[in-house]
């Protein structure tokens, strides 16, 4: 999991020895702490809001958004401090047919304006009729309610069908 601060420092985290950054002026590597990332993959910062938007590690239906100015200095990782669940397909009654539904990559896309793409990558093992490849489209807005609160306004999603001979060689 990497991590910029739009300035010169770039965190990377591993699942066994914690999160290191790399300061690009310098050319030096430290250590951070012995925590990991609390998104997937890599995290769009929003200046609107001054946080890191991703999809939350403990979850993959979780869009989180998380300040990490601090990360630098803290021995624990960053609390998210916006939690919108949902982001995935809807969920079958079938427990068979939710088993067979495989998420291989999940990211989010900065749009610009407070506006974000949540990409999620699918694939489903159909025996009857061989393997099926998706996307799914969510299209978002971070707004801030009353009381200067950030909430997650959900606009449109879209399914977007991979031809029959596509298969992931790499997750996202």
């Amino acid at each position: 999991m990497t991590y910029g601060d739009g300035g010169t420092h770039i965190l990377i985290s591993t699942t066994t020895n914690g999160t290191y950054s790399f300061d690009t002026a310098s050319s030096a590597w430290s250590k951070a702490g012995d925590w990991e990332l609390p998104f997937r993959g890599r995290a769009e910062h929003v200046p609107e809001h001054g946080l890191w938007f991703g999809i939350s590690d403990m979850d993959g239906t979780i869009l989180g958004a998380w300040n990490l100015s601090s990360a630098f200095q803290q021995p624990q990782p960053p609390v998210a401090s916006l939690q919108v669940k949902g982001f995935s397909v809807e969920s079958h009654s079938d427990d068979r047919r939710r088993r067979e539904l495989e998420v291989y990559a999940s990211q989010v896309v900065h749009l610009g304006g407070g506006k974000l793409c949540v990409a999620k990558m699918f694939s489903v093992d159909r025996r009857e009729r061989g393997e099926i490849n998706f996307a799914m489209l969510t299209g978002v807005e971070v707004v801030r309610g009353r009381g200067g609160k950030l909430r997650v306004v959900k606009h449109k999603s879209r399914r977007y069908n991979f031809g029959q001979d596509y298969t992931p060689d790499y997750p996202l």
